[in-house]
């Protein structure tokens, strides 16, 4: 059975799937470093992508994680913003030798969301008033409907994106990696079972033959 509620959320409110990030260091380093980052810096010039078009982040530090939003300047008017579409909401959790797990949630913001239906809403209102025939002002009216959503949902998917890549980055330095265990049974490896003295005289004996 189709769950209608969640099939519903991931339409309409949430933008992008869930984002798991490690990282070697506390929550409140984490924060810390975040809110830093989003005010541009000679000392890290190597984020100055972060900031281009006049992008702008919010950090504001929550009880168990952060929530961030994000802008950018106008082209044709410098000193105003642009719309805040999105909210990233990262939850944090213990991961063992002082690493923690950030889960960033991805949505769209409240009134982003509502203001998919006021323009669609008085077209379909024209619409009615026109002789037109009813099946296409419905179809006229589902397409009108369907493009906003679309177009909404694709700039707050972008603008959460652009959020998570910021986080990531600012990040970069203390993620951690799983580095590979070197195998027990290996030619480079010596095991309590094996005598030094006879490995290092086939060692010796292939590197006499060598030369």
């Amino acid at each position: 059975m189709i769950d209608v509620r969640g099939w519903v959320l991931d339409r309409l409110w949430y933008v992008r799937p869930m984002t798991a990030l490690t990282v070697k260091a506390l929550p409140n380093d984490c924060v810390r470093a975040l809110g830093a980052a989003t005010k541009p810096n000679l000392d890290r010039l190597h984020l100055r992508n972060l900031f281009m078009d006049g992008r702008r982040y919010y950090v504001e530090s929550l009880k168990d994680g952060f929530q961030m939003t994000s802008d950018t300047s106008l082209p044709w008017r410098r000193r105003s913003r642009g719309t805040i579409a999105a909210v990233l909401r990262g939850q944090f959790s213990a991961s063992g030798n002082d690493s923690t797990v950030i889960r960033m949630q991805s949505r769209m913001r409240l009134l982003y969301l509502l203001d998919i239906f006021p323009l669609p809403i008085f077209m379909t209102a024209l619409l009615m008033a026109s002789p037109w025939p009813k099946l296409l002002i419905i179809f006229l009216t589902v397409g009108l409907f369907f493009l906003s959503w679309a177009g909404h949902r694709l700039t707050a998917s972008l603008q959460a994106a652009d959020m998570i890549y910021f986080v990531e980055k600012v990040l970069e330095e203390v993620i951690t990696t799983d580095t590979p265990l070197l195998a027990a049974k290996s030619e480079n490896v010596v095991t309590p079972e094996q005598e030094f003295p006879e490995q290092w005289r086939k060692f010796y004996e292939e590197h006499k033959r060598e030369s």
